[in-house]
């Protein structure tokens, strides 16, 4: 049986985060399904639980508190996908270094824990390259076991890891320089990392699990819904979304605007959250706007299927999930031009337009109004399955394992013994 070991920079906790890198535990799951014969572990930490910042202390005391108490070490999400979890706390690395000793320690006990049941492993693969991919580096020196890297992070890099002269930080440039293989989630992310002198990363982006989502038929109410679930913030693009939502009311007549309606999800800080909603309030448009709150993933998806067209108003994204998501229930999608949606978003699936600018996404917004129901949600949806279902993606992945594993023994070969 083929071992991976998978160390996720980020990982869903609750009651803070419950979303945060869940893709990276589908992806796991859908290996561990797909591929013959391969057992899965994730090296958990308590990534994100046990952080200590205001920030999170703010959002959950418990929370945070909860990295303290002990959890079962092991937990089985498959019979051959399996959590190993040694907790510690961690903080930014910018503070002796975040504690990252620590962790690596306990990334060393869930590998041995974890070659105790399956074997040593055969890949390593690591999802953002600090602090997972440094601990992934670090195994792979120890072990002398192949290590693929996986970044996600965006805007890369974030601004704690660049120097003062505006290179890129040890932390990062050190485990993307000696990986394996190198992916980036979208072509704009690649370009970021090549840009800094390092090899380009190959794309693969994430994955959807499509056996949770449908392609719903064309809603024929009387209303038409837009439909944007996100952080609650103005990097998010939420103010702009609601400045162009402004414009869209002045250019429509009175009996049109009538049956617009914009329904918002997701949370934020306290006083962001109080920003925005003044912000709609001041601009007369709280009859419009429904403030969903952070969602639950069976509502979230429930959301998509009863809204006419899902919007991104985002200053950056690595990827963008939430359009992948809105593909495959058969909705099409408006989105900036901030990094990830580019390759997403095309013509036969919806409307591409620039960063932070109303004018432009209010424009959008009125064609869609138009557009939106001539789209056949079977054929959204079928692009979906051929690029982001988990098929698509583990296929590309198991490439990347094969290569790596090929080259080793290539290696090993040409190694007198």
């Amino acid at each position: 049986m083929r071992h991976l070991f998978v160390i996720p920079g980020w990982y869903p906790h609750r009651p803070c985060y419950p979303l945060e890198g869940d893709y990276i535990r589908q992806q796991a799951e859908a290996i561990g399904d797909l591929l013959a014969g391969v057992a899965v572990t994730l090296s958990l930490w308590d990534q994100g639980r046990g952080d200590v910042s205001f920030g999170h202390l703010r959002k959950s005391p418990r929370c945070v508190l909860g990295g303290l108490v002990p959890r079962p070490i092991e937990t089985a999400l498959a019979p051959n996908v399996i959590e190993q979890r040694t907790p510690v706390r961690a903080w930014n690395p910018r503070f002796a270094g975040g504690n990252r000793m620590a962790i690596l320690r306990a990334n060393r006990i869930n590998l041995e824990r974890a070659s105790a049941r399956w074997g040593r492993p055969d890949i390593l693969h690591a999802h953002v390259s600090y602090p997972a991919g440094w601990m992934a580096m670090q195994l792979s020196r120890e072990q002398s076991i192949p290590y693929v890297l996986t970044e996600h992070m965006g805007p890369f890099p974030l601004s704690y890891f660049k120097t003062h002269d505006g290179s890129l930080n040890p932390l990062l440039r050190e485990p993307l320089a000696n990986a394996n293989a190198t992916i980036a989630v979208s072509p704009s992310l690649a370009d970021q990392i090549e840009s800094f002198g390092l090899d380009r990363p190959r794309f693969i982006p994430n994955l959807v699990d499509e056996r949770k989502y449908r392609a719903a038929p064309a809603r024929t109410d009387e209303t038409f819904t837009f439909l944007t679930l996100s952080k609650l913030s103005t990097k998010k693009g939420i103010l702009d979304l609601i400045e162009a939502i402004s414009l869209l009311r002045a250019r429509l007549e009175p009996r049109d605007w009538e049956r617009v309606r914009f329904h918002i999800g997701g949370d934020g800080p306290a006083n962001e959250n109080k920003k925005l909603r003044g912000a709609a309030d001041e601009r007369g448009l709280a009859r419009s706007i429904t403030w969903l709150g952070l969602l639950p993933v069976d509502r979230a998806r429930a959301e998509y299927e009863s809204c006419d067209c899902y919007v991104l108003a985002s200053h950056h994204e690595s990827f963008g999930i939430v359009l992948v998501e809105a593909l495959a229930s058969g909705r099409p999608v408006i989105a900036t031009r901030c990094g990830g949606p580019e390759t997403i978003v095309n013509d036969s699936n919806g409307l591409l337009v620039a960063i932070q600018d109303p004018e432009g996404l209010s424009k959008a917004l009125e064609t869609m109004l138009n557009r939106a129901r001539r789209y056949d949600p079977q054929r959204l949806h079928a692009e979906f399955m051929d690029r982001y279902s988990r098929s698509a993606v583990v296929g590309a992945l198991d490439s990347v394992y094969e290569e790596v594993l090929a080259r080793e023994a290539s290696a090993a070969r040409r190694t007198p013994s």
